[in-house]
């Protein structure tokens, strides 16, 4: 892949990932320079990637960084994320994997910080992320063996996993979809928070649901 294929075929996904890193931090999920982003380019073997230490408000979808299967740097002149072989580790583990967003979501993070899994309560949960999100115990997080122990975690049915005492990391089909089952997470969490101070909260279960034929999802 020459940088200037590379350059053609992801410059409309560069553009698409800046808009939803620059919505991460509008919604609260992300802020100064946390939470990273990719993309797949399956037709070049390789990703495309937020850089690293770059806050999203300066960031330009030219300063996306393309990285190789194998893990090297393909186009761009900045490091890519930190967490670029986290992201790589997960696309190897789930074929039907096409985005990954990771964000710092507060309420998600409260329940990661007890290690305790976000159990669905609302309707977009069980719609996007699939089920309860498990949370795997805290370690750093920018090596392929974090990588491969996270996906192993997340599985194979459930969109989603806590990292410990650092935040979400989602999936999806394409990065709108990644960043829906981000935020139903978080919504969910914060309702799962609040219900539980209440009392016992009824917990939904994909089986419970019922979607007619022909319906839209929200």
């Amino acid at each position: 892949m020459t940088t200037s294929t590379a350059h053609r075929a992801d410059h409309q996904l560069r553009e698409e990932i800046l808009y939803w890193c620059r919505e991460s931090v509008r919604t609260g999920l992300n802020f100064n320079t946390q939470g990273n982003i990719s993309v797949r380019l399956p037709e070049h073997e390789a990703i495309v990637i937020t850089p690293s230490g770059v806050r999203y408000d300066v960031l330009t979808p030219e300063q996306m960084v393309v990285v190789g299967y194998d893990g090297r740097v393909v186009e761009g002149d900045l490091f890519p994320s930190t967490e670029t072989d986290v992201h790589l580790a997960h696309y190897r583990a789930r074929p039907d994997v096409h985005a990954i967003v990771h964000t710092e979501s507060p309420y998600v993070n409260m329940f990661g910080a007890v290690g305790r899994a976000i159990d669905p309560v609302l309707l977009n949960m069980v719609l996007y992320a699939k089920g309860a999100v498990p949370v795997m115990p805290f370690e750093f997080s920018t090596n392929a063996d974090f990588g491969e122990r996270s996906a192993a975690a997340m599985g194979a049915d459930v969109n989603a996993v806590v990292w410990a005492n650092h935040g979400l990391l989602s999936v999806g089909q394409d990065l709108a979809g990644a960043f829906k089952v981000a935020v139903a997470v978080e919504a969910n969490a914060q309702v799962l928070f609040g219900a539980l101070q209440l009392g016992t909260p009824r917990l939904l279960e994909l089986a419970d649901i019922v979607i007619p034929e022909g319906a839209r999802l929200p």
